[in-house]
């Protein structure tokens, strides 16, 4: 059902500010915490960047995308074992970019926004046919869809998937082997759009 007039609607901005609160609690120095710490970063990141015409703060956008590249280095050195990199230096670097992360205030039209977004993935998806492209996009309509309080199980699985494949194709690269992607993009893309369209057909006021 849809919510009833007068019932408190869950705002984007609200969302990412909580994801910013858990990833100044979660980061630290080990590979769990940066591990952990990135992935509420990004969650924040995405919204941050999504509702960036509403708020128009670029030094936010662009401190929250270089923030994810340094932790994303540290992350693929962790996982993967290269390219090598100097832990120590670079979050230190990130430590230092923290105090530029901020709250979004509250935006009016933040929700509309991101459905549009939605909208937008859902019609970009049918040309985009790299398989790396494919996960954000998927990755990015997951994380605006939660932003709206929807929730979408099996698109969490299926980026979920294809986050393991890039890791393993990245572990094999690193190994000196050439790495062979073993997931149907064509399919992905199917079944991705597929629970794009039912996060967009879900009960909400823009139905």
């Amino acid at each position: 059902m849809l919510p009833l007039l007068g019932t408190e609607l869950r705002r984007p901005e609200d969302y990412a500010n909580e994801k910013l609160e858990e990833f100044k609690k979660l980061f630290g120095t080990s590979p769990n915490q940066v591990h952990d710490a990135r992935v509420e970063l990004r969650k924040y990141a995405v919204v941050v960047e999504a509702l960036y015409p509403l708020h128009m703060d670029f030094d936010l956008l662009d401190n929250s995308r270089g923030i994810l590249k340094l932790l994303g280095k540290v992350r693929d050195y962790d996982v993967h074992g290269c390219p090598r990199v100097d832990r120590e230096e670079v979050l230190r670097r990130v430590s230092a970019r923290l105090p530029r992360l901020r709250r979004l205030p509250r935006l009016y039209g933040s929700r509309f926004l991101v459905a549009e977004n939605l909208m937008r993935i859902y019609g970009d998806i049918p040309f985009v046919n790299d398989f790396h492209g494919v996960r954000k996009l998927l990755r990015r309509a997951r994380f605006l869809a939660e932003s709206l309080g929807i929730f979408n199980d099996s698109l969490k699985e299926l980026v979920k998937t294809m986050g393991n494949e890039r890791d393993r194709m990245a572990q094999e690269a690193c190994q000196g082997k050439i790495p062979v992607l073993n997931l149907d993009v064509s399919r992905i893309k199917e079944i991705g759009r597929m629970e794009v369209r039912e996060i967009l057909l879900s009960d909400h006021e823009f139905r």
